[in-house]
């Protein structure tokens, strides 16, 4: 996909549609999410940013089930980037390497930060994340008489 990735359309109706352009009525709606704590979380702290951050974000319908592993891994990062943060006060993000002592950034980081990268990139090409939702067009199926009347006949 080419250019700048749209608004999502929820967003586009919030601002009275300022550009003016048809907007997508036939985007997928996907069901609610339900707000307990998802069994995959068992850090603390990840599980405390489940309740501050994504109940309220389902609450107000912007998250939904086919947001579910983009919220999970964001608690887990939050998680992740608050124990970096106490390790920061403690050892720093850089560390010598070597026999020379060559600096390198903790690998831990670089690992949280690189899956991130590549599951975001993941859930935007299946359509999980809002944004990649207002590009589809999903429209409804025909009934199944008519699907059995084009293959087999009326």
């Amino acid at each position: 996909m080419r250019g700048r990735k749209p608004k999502p359309t929820v967003l586009k109706f919030a601002q009275g549609n300022p550009g003016r352009r048809p907007l997508n009525t036939s985007e997928p709606r996907p069901g609610a999410l339900a707000p307990a704590c998802p069994e995959e979380l068992v850090d603390a702290v990840a599980i405390a940013e489940w309740t501050r951050a994504i109940v309220p974000a389902i609450a107000t319908g912007q998250i939904t089930a086919a947001d579910r592993v983009m919220a999970i891994a964001h608690c887990e990062l939050w998680a992740t980037w608050q124990s970096q943060l106490a390790d920061a006060s403690r050892h720093a993000h850089v560390i010598a390497v070597g026999k020379g002592g060559y600096p390198t950034p903790n690998p831990a980081r670089m690992m949280a930060n690189k899956t991130f990268l590549l599951l975001a990139k993941v859930d935007a090409e299946l359509g999980f994340t809002p944004t990649s939702r207002s590009r589809v067009h999903a429209a409804t199926a025909p009934p199944v008489d008519q699907q059995r009347a084009r293959f087999f006949g009326p």
